[in-house]
């Protein structure tokens, strides 16, 4: 069921990166299209953007082979805030840029999400697009669970990071349209060596507001992933 519109007097798109070579998959397996909870992985994705009512609009930036089949989802599940499906690059970041000619003219804000990231639920959206309109960029992250060790040129531990500096990102990642502009006017090779969108941001010197985000919130990855992806769509908890 579609949330009702948050009332605000700016419009966001959203981009989801789809175009992905799942290598830690496996060989021939696109984890977009695996099923979780009796639907694809990629569906969830788009429901959860459908459903959201801090998003206006949905480009999907995909390999040129999966672009049917996510036509078809959409259709399926009624994903009507899809405006278009785009032909990925080669990385993350020229499939982003691939989306920037299909955002409507009415766009103040753009979010980044990743297709394989199922289960961003309405809370982690609206906090990183409303941080998104007031700072002008924010993302959504948790802090690192696990000790983080930094390792030296011989593979040994050089030293124990301070967890409390430290944050995973995750997306959707929120700028507004003319910062997401400017970071994206880069040279192809300055693309390429990215692998989210705050990182070019950060380039321009622009602070990136963090949000909360959350542990449910994970990037189906490995195939362990899926399982842990089943759990959290089955338990109660959640």
């Amino acid at each position: 069921m579609k949330k009702k519109k948050q009332k605000r007097d700016y419009f966001v798109s959203c981009i989801v990166a789809a175009a992905g070579e799942s290598r830690r998959m496996g060989e021939n397996v696109n984890k977009l299209f695996l099923e979780i909870g009796g639907a694809p992985v990629i569906a969830h994705t788009l429901l959860a953007l459908q459903n959201s009512g801090f998003i206006d609009e949905i480009i999907v930036a995909a390999k040129e082979e999966d672009m049917l089949d996510i036509s078809d989802i959409a259709a399926d599940f009624e994903i009507d805030k899809l405006k278009a499906i785009v032909k990925g690059g080669a990385v993350r970041a020229e499939s982003v840029k691939a989306a920037i000619a299909e955002l409507s003219e009415d766009c103040d804000l753009i979010a980044v999400h990743d297709g394989a990231r199922p289960l961003v639920d309405e809370e982690t959206i609206a906090e990183a697009v409303s941080a998104g309109f007031a700072f002008g960029a924010a993302a959504c992250g948790v802090r690192p669970k696990a000790t983080i060790k930094r390792e030296d040129e011989n593979g040994f531990i050089a030293e124990t990071v301070d967890r409390s500096e430290l944050f995973e990102i995750q997306t959707p990642q929120v700028f507004s349209k003319a910062l997401f502009l400017n970071a994206y006017d880069a040279e192809k090779d300055a693309l390429r060596a990215v692998t989210d969108d705050c990182a070019l941001v950060e380039k321009l010197g622009t602070k990136i507001k963090i949000t909360p985000g959350s542990y449910r919130n994970i990037k189906i990855t490995t195939v362990e992933d899926i399982a842990v992806a089943e759990g959290l769509l089955s338990s109660e908890e959640w």
